[in-house]
């Protein structure tokens, strides 16, 4: 789920959801590969090489670029780091699964992330990145909610956004009453709601900005109100579970280092974090801070709402909202079974985060 800008070359803006289907995409891939970088010997060793990381390319500064772009907490992974741009969730994690590209993958919300586990991907959630912030956009011919009955509103297709909208619409009374199109970036969204091709887009907050800076148009709600109406979605970090059996160091490191890297974006160097990110992106400073102070990270203090204390995830409060992802995955025919609270929980591992919490590995 991460945002989009047009201040961000066209070379450098993939986006989450191309492939038309999170079944057939994940099942199109390979079977997992043998990693050909930097697969270190030993269960708890791990440090040196390389690791890669797939991730969405925006002017919105992720997790993983604050760590990559900023020598102090890039050195202290153990590891270099190569950031590899993924269009979709979906793809991304068909790519993750064969192991040639990268091994972790940045970013990725609910629903391509539980097509994976139905799909019995072999990876492991192992820290929650952001909250979406997505917003729905209307223009002036849209006076109440009641108004969107019959129009049409664009999102990103197969991804956490339209979990979110598809469930919102549910609460309104307007399933069934309103057409959601997907389209396959943010940018491709944002372009058709300005050409008039749809009535709406749920988009995020780069897009939204923009779109706001006609006066015409407004804001209706956000993914964190939708939240609040039962229909949450989780920007994660996963890894290839055949690269955290080798590397256990390595990935608690990057873990350690991504809560690191989220705690300075609000504090009094946060801006000179996000800056020298910018860099590796192609983002102007100014457009790189303005967005990536609106993202709503999650918190240390709230990584273990999410995984839970326990070294069971099946009963967090993640996996439970990957529960009910499954159900709208299957409600939309994409998955033909729901994933069981025991299964979702065999591909979390909140050992990480729980080290993190406890004594950020030392940071």
């Amino acid at each position: 789920m991460r945002h989009r800008s047009s201040h961000v070359p066209s070379a450098a803006r993939p986006r989450r959801a191309r492939a038309t289907g999170i079944t057939a995409a994940v099942l199109a891939t390979t079977a997992a590969l043998t990693l050909s970088a930097c697969n270190s010997s030993g269960s708890g060793g791990g440090g040196g090489g390389q690791i890669g990381i797939g991730y969405f390319q925006s002017a919105t500064i992720g997790t993983e670029v604050l760590v990559k772009g900023n020598s102090d907490l890039a050195d202290k992974v153990g590891a270099s780091i190569k950031l590899t741009p993924i269009d979709s969730g979906v793809t991304g994690l068909a790519t993750l699964r064969s192991g040639r590209a990268f091994q972790f993958a940045s970013g990725v919300g609910n629903p391509p992330v539980t097509g994976a586990i139905a799909n019995d991907t072999k990876l492991k959630v192992i820290y929650a990145e952001y909250y979406d912030a997505a917003q729905l956009i209307v223009g002036s011919d849209i006076k109440t909610n009641g108004d969107l009955a019959g129009k049409t509103v664009g999102d990103l297709q197969g991804s956490s956004e339209d979990y979110e909208i598809r469930g919102w619409l549910k609460t309104q009374g307007l399933e069934g009453k309103v057409k959601v199109a997907g389209f396959p970036s943010e940018q491709a969204v944002e372009a058709a709601y300005k050409s008039g091709r749809i009535d709406a887009a749920y988009v995020e907050v780069a897009q939204a900005q923009d779109l706001l800076k006609d006066s015409v148009n407004r804001q209706v709600v956000t993914a964190q109100q939708i939240a609040k109406l039962g229909y949450a979605s989780l920007n994660v970090l996963v890894v290839l579970d055949s690269y955290a059996t080798r590397n256990k160091k390595t990935v608690q490191n990057l873990v350690c280092q991504f809560m690191n890297a989220q705690a300075k974006v609000p504090g009094a160097q946060g801006e000179k974090y996000i800056t020298n990110g910018s860099k590796l992106v192609g983002a102007t400073p100014k457009v790189a801070i303005a967005a990536t102070k609106d993202l709503p990270f999650v918190s240390k203090q709230d990584q273990l709402t999410w995984f839970g204390t326990s070294a069971d995830a099946s009963t967090s409060k993640l996996a439970d909202s990957y529960v009910k992802t499954g159900q709208f995955l299957k409600e939309q025919g994409r998955i033909t079974t729901v994933p069981t609270a025991a299964q979702i929980g065999s591909h979390i591992d909140p050992t990480y985060v729980q080290q993190a919490v406890k004594d950020g590995c030392g940071a």
